[in-house]
């Protein structure tokens, strides 16, 4: 059988609290007070009660408010492009094969990304250097085996009209 240790201070308050005539005397000379104390008691765990439950509908508007919070939070995270390292060169290196220029690519990157993180445009520079060493490596490959296929050579776009 569990055996529950309740403090003097509860079993006071409830005496105060029970509807049987005598009660708080009874439980006064049980435990050696007054009476008044016994009211003391009951008036100090309404208190207590009334505090507690002031806390916990405080924390429960606090939760309420933190779950919003979180919600709009979420609803943000689903608008935002995550821009790495990587992504910021492949740009780079696509706007210059686009034919942007260096400093252009800087100040585009200077709109979707924080200040110190914008690359200057010597830097832009040697990534679409490097890029384009890469892609004259592939091509010295690619070029010999595809040279049969080209039924129509165009040295400059215009000719197509762009």
């Amino acid at each position: 059988m569990l055996k529950v240790s309740i403090p003097a201070i509860l079993r006071n308050a409830a005496s105060a609290f029970v509807d049987h005539w005598g009660a708080v005397s009874e439980r006064a000379r049980q435990a050696g007070c007054s009476r008044q104390t016994i009211y003391n008691h009951a008036q100090e765990v309404c208190e207590r009660l009334d505090a507690r439950d002031r806390r916990l509908e405080q924390l429960q508007a606090q939760c309420a408010q933190l779950r919003q919070e979180n919600q709009r939070l979420q609803a943000e995270q689903r608008l935002l492009v995550r821009i790495n390292d990587a992504t910021v060169q492949r740009f780079a290196v696509t706007a210059q094969a686009e034919g942007v220029s260096l400093r252009q690519i800087e100040t585009l990157l200077g709109t979707v990304l924080p200040a110190d993180r914008v690359p200057d445009h010597t830097t832009i520079g040697r990534w679409t250097a490097d890029a384009g060493r890469r892609a004259g490596q592939v091509l010295a490959v690619l070029d010999p085996l595809c040279a049969a296929a080209v039924e129509t050579l165009c040295i400059d776009e215009i000719f197509f009209g762009g």
